[in-house]
């Protein structure tokens, strides 16, 4: 989502994360892909098209190919706006381009994919938040049932990559009843959420009302979840998967789940690298250009404090880069978001005695929970 209210704050120093130089060699990195800031629609969250400039795509093919190539093995995920609205586009980066493909759409121009480009996609994010009203309040109305036909259609259409359900969480969502109801569908292999920025910049009392609600609602979630498992079924819940994945580790590392500023950046429609694509239009963001950088010597950003020192730090890895280096715009509600990252860790890690003993009598295997297979522009953490 773009965050609107952030604008004055254009300007940032970056000394308040950890900045390191170049890591020489490294490649294999997944680039979010803007093809254009233009959106069909108009959600709540930013309004539609975004303020940025150029609306579209201002680099040749050739540009991003000179670039890309000296990957070995990248991941291009086109986003916008709506990547959807530039087709042609992805049709010809697919064309000149060796690379994994992934796609995040609000999904209401799906049917328009062409089958041959469609089969190609490693995975497909849809927005979309849970029961019809809510979706529809968030984005629009007949939002809901247009997402719901086309993602029928791409499965009728021969698309068997991993298909996931991208929720945003605001004040009219109950966590609990939206996501069982995605589940329900059976439609999607995953389901992830983030929770809405756009709540935390006012420091309002009823956020603390709310995320008491949606923190009960996850405790819910993960009840139902260890139910499905004693069945032998993992299902797709990719907050949940990806916080016991690090849990069931011996010696879990510190990581940005994300990957945001270290093997996950942006690529805005002028060629500018970005940390993350929802902020390429922020100064303190940009960390290079197409045209006289390489994959391997991109700046990579860090999160750094209060972070690095909490103890959840090696299963979190930060949650979010932008939130980190903007902690001080949130004033108390900083506080608040790292509480339901807290609660969401504490919870898994209650049942993980029974997952390990599930695993154990091999009712579940721990594959089950080794996802995702590449960066595929799930956060993890919500």
């Amino acid at each position: 989502m773009l965050l609107k209210e952030a604008s004055q704050h254009q300007t940032l120093n970056l000394l308040t994360v950890i900045i390191s130089p170049p890591l020489r060699g490294v490649v294999n990195l997944h680039y979010h892909l803007i093809l254009t800031y233009r959106c069909n629609l108009k959600c709540r969250y930013c309004g539609g098209t975004r303020d940025v400039e150029p609306k579209d795509l201002a680099y040749s093919i050739e540009d991003l190919k000179n670039f890309i190539e000296k990957d070995r093995n990248p991941v291009i995920a086109f986003y916008g706006g709506e990547p959807l609205l530039r087709i042609d586009l992805i049709e010809e980066i697919m064309d000149s381009i060796e690379a994994i493909y992934v796609l995040q759409t609000n999904g209401i121009l799906l049917h328009k994919l062409d089958e041959e480009y469609l089969r190609r996609f490693h995975t497909i994010l849809v927005s979309i938040d849970g029961v019809e009203e809510v979706t529809d309040a968030h984005r629009g109305r007949g939002v809901y049932r247009k997402v719901v036909e086309n993602v029928r259609k791409i499965r009728e259409r021969g698309f068997s990559g991993d298909l996931i359900a991208r929720m945003t969480i605001s004040w009219d969502n109950d966590i609990y009843r939206d996501v069982f109801h995605l589940i329900n569908l059976k439609l999607f292999d995953h389901i992830h959420w983030q929770l809405d920025f756009d709540m935390f910049w006012e420091e309002k009392e009823e956020i603390k009302e709310f995320l008491e609600e949606y923190k009960r609602g996850v405790e819910e979630l993960v009840e139902m979840w260890i139910e499905e498992m004693k069945n032998g079924k993992v299902l797709g819940l990719v907050p949940f998967i990806g916080v016991v994945n690090t849990l069931l580790k011996k010696s879990p590392k510190p990581y940005l789940k994300c990957g945001s500023g270290i093997d996950f950046f942006a690529i805005s429609t002028n060629g500018e690298i970005a940390i993350c694509p929802v902020i390429t239009e922020y100064d303190f963001a940009k960390v290079g250009d197409i045209f006289t950088c390489t994959p391997d010597s991109i700046k990579r950003v860090h999160v750094g404090e209060p972070c690095t020192s909490c103890f959840d730090y090696p299963i979190c890895g930060g949650r979010c880069l932008f939130l980190n280096i903007v902690k001080s715009w949130l004033g108390r509600n900083y506080a608040l978001i790292c509480d339901t990252v807290h609660s969401l860790i504490s919870n898994l890690r209650r049942v993980l005695p029974e997952i390990k003993k599930l695993i154990n009598n091999g009712i579940i295997s721990e594959k089950m929970f080794e996802y995702p297979e590449i960066n595929n522009g799930c956060e993890i953490i919500p």
